[in-house]
């Protein structure tokens, strides 16, 4: 069943990939709240989001990065990716980076092809 949590803290970040193993595929969306850019791809993902199956096994986490930097910077220390705003994240059910990218490429139709290849390895 699909998920759509705000992470706010390090705590809120660890237990949202707290789950049985191989079940979830994961999607984090950092955005600021001081960038356009940002409230512009939040509305594309939620919208995106809205029309997700409800059966998909997708848990999605929203970051603000100004005000959870402390969970920004995890994020990049674990998945060694450098930090952008606003940035989409998809990790396989293993926690491994199947898709990172940043700005105007988190789009309706990456973000459809990424949920078409649920279950597939990076």
């Amino acid at each position: 069943m699909k998920q759509l949590i705000k992470i706010n803290t390090l705590d809120e970040y660890r237990s949202f990939f707290e789950t049985q193993p191989g079940i979830y595929e994961f999607l984090l969306l950092k955005i600021s709240s001081r960038c356009t850019v940002s409230f512009v791809i939040q509305k594309i993902f939620e919208q995106w989001f809205n029309g997700v199956d409800q059966s998909a096994k997708l848990k999605c986490g929203i970051v603000e990065v100004i005000s959870a930097r402390e969970v920004s910077n995890q994020i990049a220390s674990d998945f060694f990716i450098k930090h952008e705003s606003p940035q989409a994240i998809w990790l396989t059910s293993e926690k491994k980076v199947k898709w990172s990218d940043s700005h105007h490429r988190i789009t309706v139709d990456n973000l459809q092809r990424y949920l078409s290849l649920m279950g597939d390895k990076p």
